[in-house]
């Protein structure tokens, strides 16, 4: 799916605003709610509205707590925009200022003047628009030789496209290990379990290989050492 880095920052801060309009008006929504309420008394005892205005400020700053210290690291969000191809035409015109300060904000090592001319030339070139995604730029600069010359976004790029924009990923290659390293296979060696695992989670990418034989996979694996089971018949 298509991550839209700069929509993903606005609900995070809408929701963040809308928890804390709550929070601020919670003395005028539970009065009203205990004005309205018309219950007979019960004999067990009842909260105050004091005690439900007490409760209700508990729960949104838990809320907004956790929101704050779950999104506390957002800034690499806004660094992918800085190098959409959708976008820089409109770049050209006018250069993304707040997202060059997040992204060096996240991310010191980069220097900003080099960084910034760089992208202004990247932005008005016709051929670098056309590239789809981080990974299409950054192939684009490896075919033709232009690691050097665009050293700092090559780097950013790098960085971009190692890192996670959601735990979908990581979950998926735990969920893998679970199904591989069983009850039964406990004793399973480190190097093997990683290969099997790589094989598993990229087992589209191995199905799609051309030139991948089955035949000469095995009779690798046979002939490395003895084994019990007789892989090789002559």
């Amino acid at each position: 799916k298509v991550i839209d880095s700069v929509c993903i920052q606005e609900s995070i801060q809408q929701f963040q605003q809308d928890i804390q309009k709550i929070r601020n008006s919670l003395h005028s929504m539970v009065g009203q709610s205990s004005v309205g309420s018309s219950q007979p008394v019960k004999k067990r005892r009842t909260l105050s509205v004091e005690d439900h205005e007490r409760i209700a400020a508990e729960v949104c700053d838990i809320i907004l707590g956790h929101t704050r210290e779950r999104f506390s690291f957002t800034n690499h969000l806004v660094s992918a925009t800085l190098l959409q191809g959708d976008r820089f035409e409109q770049y050209n015109t006018a250069f993304p200022e707040d997202a060059l300060s997040n992204t060096l904000k996240a991310y010191p090592v980069l220097n900003r003047g080099k960084l910034k001319t760089e992208l202004t030339l990247i932005y008005s070139k016709e051929e670098f628009k056309a590239c789809c995604g981080a990974v299409g730029l950054l192939q684009l600069f490896m075919e033709k030789n232009l690691e050097e010359v665009f050293s700092e976004t090559v780097t950013l790029l790098k960085i971009l496209i190692t890192t996670p924009m959601t735990t979908a990923e990581a979950e998926r290659c735990f969920s893998t290990l679970k199904g591989i390293k069983t009850f039964l296979r406990n004793s399973m060696t480190q190097d093997r379990l990683n290969a099997l695992a790589m094989l598993s989670m990229e087992k589209r990418l191995v199905t799609e290989m051309t030139d991948f034989n089955n035949k000469n996979v095995i009779e690798k694996f046979a002939g490395q050492k003895e084994r019990r089971a007789k892989f090789m018949f002559k």
